[in-house]
C-alpha cells in the first residue's frame, strides 16, 4: 500500500513538471526553427528565405549573416495582428551595452506576450564583435575611450556609414554618402531594410550625458530633402517617452515636465512642410571626419527615388532613436544600482512593445 502510494505521488510530480513544461513551450513565440542555412550565415538573409518567413507569419528566429570577426548577427521576427512592419535595432554602437539590454528585454518582453500591433524583426546586437569587446572592458564602459564604438583603429562611425539620402542602397560597390566602404553589418542592414520594407524603424543607443535621455525622432522627406510634415513623427516620440515617464523611468531629454520635444539637441530644428529640411552631417569631431557622414536616421528618413532602378524606392520611414541613460549594463554598476537599471531597461522595453509596435500613428503610404 506504501508502495503503491510512493508510486502515485511521484507520477503526480512527473506529470506536473511535464505539464509545466509544455505549457512554457507552448506560450513561447519562437517555437518555429530557425533559418540558419549555410549560404544564409554566410552571404545573409536571402530574399526567398525571409518572404517565407512573412509568408509564413510564424515567429521565426534567424541569422541576418556573419560580423567580420564570424559572429551570428542574430535577428528575430515575430508577426503582429496589422500588415504594417517595424524594425528594432540593438547595438550599432558596440559601446552602448545598454541599449542591446534593452532589445533583449522587448524580445523577451514580445515573446512572451500577445502579439503586437506591428511585425516586427528585432535585431539585438548590430554589431556583436564591437560589443564582445565593450564586454572584456566592462570596467571602462562609458568612458571617453569609447571602446567598442568602432570597429578598428580610424573606422567609420557605424552610424555615419549610410547612402546619400533619396538613393537606395547599391549592393555592388556598398559605399556611403562619401565614397566609404560601408562595413559588413550595415550592408546587411541596409540589405535586409531594402527587402523588409518597414514603415518604422527604432534605433537604440546610449548617451553618456544622462540627462539628454530621450526618445526622438528624425523628419520625415520626400527624395528632395522637402519635409513631409513632423507633427505625427514628434507625436510617436513624445507618446513613447511618456510612456516611459509614466511608468517611473528616467527621460528627462524630452523635456515633458516643460515644453515636451522630439529633437534630438544636435539636430537642426524640424521645418514646415513643404520647406527643404537641413540634416547634420557632422556627427562626431573625429580626425579624417570618420565621425561624420549620413546617419541612418537621415538616410531612412528621405524617401528614395531610384531612376535607374525603381524596384529600390520606397516612402520615407518613420525612425525613432532612442537614447538610454548611460551604456552600460545593470550588473555592471554598483550592486545598490542594479535594481534601479534593471529596471529602467524594462520600462523602456516596455514603452516600445506598447507604443512604438502599438497602434499609434500608423503610417499612411503617398503612393
Amino acid at each position: 500500500m506504501l508502495q503503491a502510494i510512493i508510486m502515485r505521488c511521484i507520477t503526480s510530480v512527473v506529470l506536473f513538471i511535464a505539464f509545466t513544461l509544455l505549457s512554457s513551450t507552448s506560450n513561447s513565440r519562437l517555437a518555429a526553427p530557425s533559418l540558419t542555412t549555410t549560404d544564409s550565415i554566410n552571404n545573409g538573409l536571402r530574399l526567398e528565405e525571409l518572404e517565407k518567413v512573412l509568408i509564413d507569419r510564424k515567429s521565426t528566429q534567424f541569422v541576418l549573416g556573419r560580423s567580420q570577426q564570424g559572429r551570428n548577427i542574430e535577428a528575430f521576427f515575430f508577426p503582429g495582428i496589422s500588415g504594417k512592419r517595424a524594425l528594432v535595432i540593438g547595438g550599432m554602437h558596440g559601446s552602448e551595452l545598454s541599449s542591446i539590454e534593452v532589445a533583449r528585454e522587448l524580445l523577451r518582453q514580445v515573446s512572451q506576450g500577445d502579439s503586437t500591433f506591428y511585425s516586427v524583426i528585432i535585431i539585438p546586437s548590430l554589431f556583436p564583435d564591437n560589443a564582445e569587446l565593450a564586454q572584456r572592458n566592462f570596467f571602462r564602459i562609458g568612458g571617453v575611450e569609447n571602446i567598442g564604438r568602432y570597429s578598428y583603429p580610424g573606422a567609420v562611425d557605424p552610424n555615419r556609414q549610410m547612402p546619400t539620402p533619396g538613393h537606395g542602397f547599391d549592393e555592388e560597390d556598398r559605399l556611403d554618402h562619401a565614397g566609404r566602404k560601408i562595413e559588413n553589418e550595415n550592408s546587411l542592414l541596409l540589405d535586409l531594410i531594402g527587402q523588409y520594407r518597414p514603415e518604422r524603424i527604432v534605433n537604440l543607443h546610449a548617451i553618456r550625458v544622462t540627462t539628454n535621455a530621450g526618445v526622438f525622432a528624425d523628419p520625415r522627406t520626400d527624395h528632395n530633402g522637402i519635409a513631409l510634415g513632423y507633427a505625427s513623427d514628434s507625436s510617436l516620440a513624445i507618446t513613447i517617452a511618456s510612456s516611459v515617464q509614466k511608468n517611473g523611468g528616467y527621460i528627462p531629454g524630452n523635456h515633458l515636465n516643460k515644453k515636451p520635444t522630439a529633437l534630438y539637441y544636435k539636430d537642426p530644428a524640424p521645418v514646415e512642410a513643404g520647406a527643404y529640411q537641413k540634416r547634420n552631417y557632422t556627427g562626431s569631431v573625429l580626425p579624417g571626419k570618420r565621425g561624420g557622414g549620413v546617419s541612418l536616421g537621415t538616410w531612412a528618413s528621405t524617401a528614395v527615388c531610384d531612376q535607374q532602378d525603381p524596384s529600390k524606392n520606397r516612402d520615407a520611414i518613420r525612425i525613432i532613436t532612442m537614447e538610454f541613460p548611460g551604456s552600460k549594463r545593470p550588473v555592471d554598476h554598483k550592486k545598490e544600482l542594479q535594481p534601479f537599471y534593471q529596471r529602467q531597461v524594462e520600462i523602456y522595453a516596455t514603452a516600445l512593445k506598447t507604443v512604438f509596435l502599438g497602434n499609434y500613428f500608423t503610417e499612411v503610404s503617398a503612393n
